[in-house]
C-alpha cells in the first residue's frame, strides 16, 4: 500500500511539475527555431518553416492548462475576450485604410496581430508558472538556451556560413538569425540573467566562461544593442552589488567590483577599435552624399535612391492606388519636402521612418486608425519603422499600444515601486532583474526588433517571471 501511495505522490508531482518543464524545453528550443525560420527563409525562400507551426503549440498547452485548472477562468476569459475584440476591430479599421479589400494584405495582418497577442500569452504562463516556485530550473534554462545561440554562431563562422549583419556592406557576423539587433538583444538580456546569479556556487564557472564568450560574440555581431549592451550590464552589475552592500551593511566584495571595471575597460577598448572601423565607414558614406550635393545644381541631392524614386513617380502618376493609397502617397511627398527642409539624408533612415509613420496616422481619413492603429502592412516597404516602441503606437494605434506594452510596463513599474518600499529586503539579483527589464525598453526605443521577435519576447518573459518570482519571495519572507 505504502509503495503505491509513493506512486501516486510521484505521479503528482510529475503532472505539477510537467508545465514548468515545457516552458524551460520552449526556452531551450527558442535559438533552434530562429535558426528553422532562418534557414527556411534565406534557403527555400519561404517565411514558413517548421517553428511557425511548432513554436506555438508548447505556449497553448500550457495555456489551456492554466485556464482548466484556474479559480478565475471568467476573469481569463474576458482578458481573452478583450484582446480579441481588439484584433477584429482592427482589422477591420485597417482594411478601410487600403484602396480596396486586399486579401493578402488582411492575411499577412493577421498574422501580426497573432504574433503579438500570442508574446502576450507567453509574459502570462511565465509569471503564472514561476511566480511563486522553485526558479533554478529556469536559470538553468537560460543557461542551456544562450549556450545554443553562441555554439551556432561560432559554428557558422568555424563553417563560413554565417550571414552578415549589415547584408550590404558586409561587416557584421549575426551567424544563423535573420536579425542582428534581435540576437544582440538576446544576447545582453541573457547576460543581466547571469550576472544576477552570478556569485551562486552552481556551475560559476560554466557561466563565466558564457558571459566572455557572449560578449565577445556580441562584439563581433557589430550593433549597437551588442556594443553599449554588454557596457551596461557590466555597469549594472557592479552597481546592484554595491547597493546591496549598503543596503545590507556588509563589506563590499573589493573582487567583484576591480573585476567588473577591469571587464569593462577590456570592452571599451575593443568597442573602441571596432566602433572606429564603423565610424569611418559612415564618415566615407558621407563624404560620398556631400560631393554628391556639392557637385549637383540639385538643392534636394542628398535626397537619393528610393524615396527620390518613389517621389518622381507619385509625381508622374505612375503607381496605381492598389500598390500605394492616397495616404501613402501624401505622406511620402511630404516627408521629402520635410527631408529636404532640415537635411535629413538617407544616411538618417530611422528619423524618416519616423516621420513617415506619424505623417501617416496624421493623413488617414478614419479617425479611429489613430485609437486602433493604421497596421503594420499599411507602411511603405522602404520606410518600415525599425523602432519597437513607436512602431507599435504607429501600427497598433493607442489602444493596441496599452493592451501590448502595458502588462510589460506594469510589471517594471511594480518592481521599481516594490524595490523603493522595500529596499533593505531587496538584493543584487532583484536589482540586476528590474535594470534588464529597463534595459529591454531602451533597447526597443532606440532600436528595432525587440519586441517583434519572439525569442526576445520570450527572454523578456523569463526576466519578468525572475522578477515576479522574487517579489513574491521577499513578500513570504516578510509574512513568516
Amino acid at each position: 500500500m505504502k509503495k503505491d501511495s509513493v506512486k501516486i505522490e510521484k505521479k503528482k508531482i510529475n503532472t505539477k511539475n510537467l508545465m514548468e518543464n515545457l516552458l524551460v524545453i520552449f526556452l531551450i528550443l527558442c535559438p533552434i527555431f530562429d535558426i528553422l525560420s532562418f534557414i527556411f527563409r534565406n534557403i527555400f525562400n519561404t517565411s514558413i518553416s517548421p517553428s511557425t507551426i511548432l513554436r506555438p503549440i508548447i505556449p497553448l498547452i500550457v495555456f489551456i492548462d492554466i485556464f482548466i485548472k484556474s479559480k478565475h477562468k471568467l476573469k481569463i476569459f474576458i482578458i481573452t475576450a478583450i484582446y480579441g475584440i481588439y484584433a477584429i476591430l482592427h482589422l477591420l479599421l485597417f482594411n478601410t485604410a487600403n484602396t480596396g479589400f486586399s486579401y493578402s494584405n488582411v492575411v499577412h495582418e493577421m498574422q501580426y496581430v497573432m504574433n503579438y497577442t500570442f508574446t502576450i500569452i507567453i509574459l502570462f504562463i511565465y509569471i503564472f508558472a514561476f511566480k511563486d516556485k522553485e526558479k533554478e530550473k529556469l536559470q538553468k534554462g537560460v543557461i542551456s538556451a544562450v549556450s545554443i545561440y553562441l555554439a551556432s554562431i561560432l559554428l557558422s563562422i568555424i563553417t563560413k556560413t554565417s550571414s552578415a549583419t549589415y547584408m550590404e556592406e558586409g561587416t557584421g557576423i549575426k551567424g544563423w538569425f535573420e536579425s542582428g539587433n534581435s540576437i544582440s538583444a538576446v544576447l545582453v538580456l541573457a547576460i543581466f540573467v547571469l550576472l544576477s546569479n552570478g556569485n551562486k556556487s552552481y556551475k560559476k564557472i560554466i557561466i563565466g566562461e558564457i558571459i566572455i564568450l557572449g560578449i565577445f560574440l556580441c562584439l563581433l555581431i557589430g550593433t549597437r544593442v551588442g556594443l553599449l549592451g554588454f557596457i551596461i550590464a557590466l555597469v549594472s552589475f557592479i552597481f546592484a552589488e554595491i547597493v546591496e552592500k549598503l543596503i545590507k551593511n556588509t563589506k563590499i566584495n573589493k573582487k567583484i567590483v576591480v573585476g567588473g571595471i577591469f571587464a569593462i575597460i577590456v570592452v571599451l577598448i575593443i568597442v573602441t577599435v571596432i566602433g572606429s572601423n564603423t565610424i569611418e565607414r559612415r564618415k566615407h558614406l558621407k563624404e560620398i552624399e556631400s560631393n554628391i550635393v556639392d557637385g549637383s545644381t540639385n538643392q534636394e541631392a542628398h535626397i537619393t535612391g528610393d524615396l527620390m524614386e518613389i517621389k518622381e513617380k507619385i509625381d508622374n502618376n505612375q503607381i496605381e492606388n492598389t500598390y500605394m493609397n492616397e495616404a501613402q502617397k501624401k505622406s511620402i511627398l511630404e516627408l521629402y519636402d520635410i527631408a529636404n527642409k532640415l537635411e535629413i539624408s538617407n544616411n538618417d533612415q530611422r528619423m524618416q521612418q519616423l516621420i513617415y509613420n506619424a505623417l501617416l496616422v496624421k493623413n488617414q481619413a478614419n479617425p479611429l486608425l489613430i485609437i486602433f492603429g493604421n497596421g503594420y502592412m499599411n507602411q511603405y516597404r522602404e520606410l518600415v519603422l525599425e523602432m519597437d516602441i513607436p512602431a507599435f503606437l504607429f501600427n497598433f494605434g493607442i489602444l493596441g499600444f496599452l493592451l501590448y506594452f502595458g502588462p510589460f510596463l506594469a510589471i517594471v513599474a511594480y518592481g521599481v515601486y516594490f524595490g523603493i518600499r522595500k529596499i533593505k529586503k531587496i538584493d543584487a539579483e532583484y536589482i540586476m532583474y528590474t535594470l534588464g527589464l529597463g534595459m529591454a525598453f531602451a533597447i526597443s526605443v532606440f532600436s528595432g526588433y525587440v519586441f517583434f521577435n519572439m525569442s526576445t519576447v520570450t527572454f523578456i518573459a523569463v526576466i519578468c517571471a525572475l522578477l515576479v518570482n522574487k517579489i513574491f519571495t521577499i513578500k513570504n519572507r516578510i509574512n513568516d
